[in-house]
């Protein structure tokens, strides 16, 4: 695939203008948005040392895509939403986001929640049928920025129960008329004996407004067939909730200048575009986005290349969703070996708080836990910024991480909570803290932190 159709100066300067006109042209709604309707996400950042060195856990990962350039033949057998019964009240019960978010594979810092919480899905009910499988996409969302593909798969007339080798669809994915690069994840969870739900998510690098997606399936469980369906992208549902701005922020960092070009941030994705004057810069950097509260985003990855980065990141917090500023640390990259983890684990007792060993002479105190048979819920306050978000694991007879990333819940001090699965609590439980601290006599270079003022009041 050739990455400069996509990602060469003028086709980004063309991207930039195109979002340019649409700000232009939209009055300020969101002036007139209330803002606790607004951006709430449920948002965090671990440090992506964290990220890479955790505990055994489920971990999102992401692989890439590349986007097909040959237009395959398309087998549509209608759009009538015909699936059974059973399945259409399987699904009512267990919505789909609400089955990524269950087990913290994709966690709520995505933003992901919102997409029910606020109605930006499109309805499709889009089926087709071959070698007596259905096949129907139930669902788009798309904020110019990430795409949630949601479907279902019903075996008909099957005598058996499926099993976790029928519940897998096998396709690649292709944008009709462009060659982004996309990266892109899924999961799969049955739904009874013999129909199963899936969401694929899906960061296309490139604004796709008005472009079609194409899902090649040739393949369902252990069957093979055809299954393609081919996908509307609009931004229709998120654009009213959509800001972009356009800083043109220069900073300097080892003699070179970069350019903070956009920022666009969505109910669900905060998005930065970053410039080198070099064109020939490649991956060098990485980057970190804090607001006016320090609160860290989560970076949800990103592409680098050519002179220039676009990452991802969650949308601002509940807490904060309209902040003043938002200040952008670039770093060079690291390399994992300068870090040293250590642990400390102390009993989960009804006193608090408990306090543990944060990093870099900080501390991390548990205030409070909630049992429930929903989940479990802990309390903690950070002593400062840069452990605000730390590896905690509690146990039982078995180790749980969190299954929604932190929520900060207090303006003028880090507390947060965050949940668990349900807990056994007629066993000893325990409470484990991970620490990631640099090796002896290592020293980084510290961050060139950008500020970029934010004015909301501007279309």
């Amino acid at each position: 695939m050739n990455r400069d159709r996509i990602y060469g100066d003028e086709n980004l300067r063309q991207q930039d203008a195109l979002l340019r006109s649409k700000t232009q042209e939209m009055p300020d709604r969101l002036g007139n948005l209330v803002p606790h309707t607004t951006f709430q996400a449920v948002w965090g950042k671990h440090h992506q040392f964290l990220m890479q060195n955790g505990v055994r856990s489920k971990r999102k990962k992401r692989w890439g895509i590349a986007a097909c350039g040959l237009v395959m033949a398309i087998i549509v057998a209608g759009t009538a939403f015909y699936a059974s019964p059973e399945v259409r009240a399987a699904l009512a019960k267990f919505p789909f986001m609400k089955m990524l978010l269950k087990d913290g594979e994709f966690k709520e810092h995505y933003g992901l929640s919102q997409i029910e919480k606020q109605d930006l899905g499109v309805k499709l009910n889009q089926s087709v049928t071959d070698q007596n499988i259905r096949f129907t996409v139930d669902e788009i969302f798309y904020d110019g920025i990430q795409i949630v593909l949601n479907y279902d798969v019903e075996y008909l007339n099957a005598k058996e129960k499926i099993n976790e080798k029928d519940a897998s669809v096998y396709y690649n994915l292709a944008i009709i008329g462009a060659e982004p690069d996309m990266m892109s994840t899924h999961k799969f969870t049955i739904l009874n004996d013999h129909s199963f739900i899936g969401s694929t998510l899906i960061d296309a690098y490139q604004y796709l407004d008005g472009y079609q997606l194409q899902m090649n399936i040739s393949q369902i469980g252990q069957v093979k067939g055809d299954w393609s369906v081919t996908i509307p992208l609009s931004v229709s549902k998120t654009d009213p909730h959509t800001k972009t701005f356009f800083p043109n922020k220069v900073f300097e960092m080892d003699g070179k200048k970069r350019t903070v070009e956009r920022i666009t941030m969505t109910p669900v994705t905060t998005q930065i575009v970053i410039r080198s004057e070099d064109k020939k810069e490649g991956s060098d950097l990485s980057f970190n986005i804090r607001d006016n509260l320090q609160t860290l985003f989560y970076s949800n990855g990103g592409l680098a290349g050519n002179g220039k980065y676009i990452n991802n990141f969650a949308p601002p917090s509940s807490i904060n969703p309209y902040p003043e500023y938002i200040e952008i640390a670039v770093n060079k990259k690291m390399r994992m070996n300068h870090l040293v983890q250590h642990e400390e684990t102390a009993a989960l007792t009804n006193k608090f708080p408990i306090i543990l060993k944060g990093a870099h002479g900080g501390t991390v105190s548990i205030t409070n836990v909630e049992y429930s048979e929903d989940g479990t819920m802990l309390y903690y306050e950070a002593s400062d910024a840069e452990n605000q978000y730390p590896m905690i694991v509690l146990m039982d007879s078995k180790e749980h991480v969190n299954i929604s990333e932190p929520v900060r819940i207090a303006k003028d001090r880090f507390a947060f909570k965050m949940k668990y699965p349900k807990l056994d609590i007629r066993s000893s439980l325990k409470a484990k803290v991970f620490i990631n601290e640099y090796e002896p006599g290592y020293k980084p270079e510290p961050p060139v932190w950008v500020k970029i003022p934010l004015d909301w009041s501007k279309p």
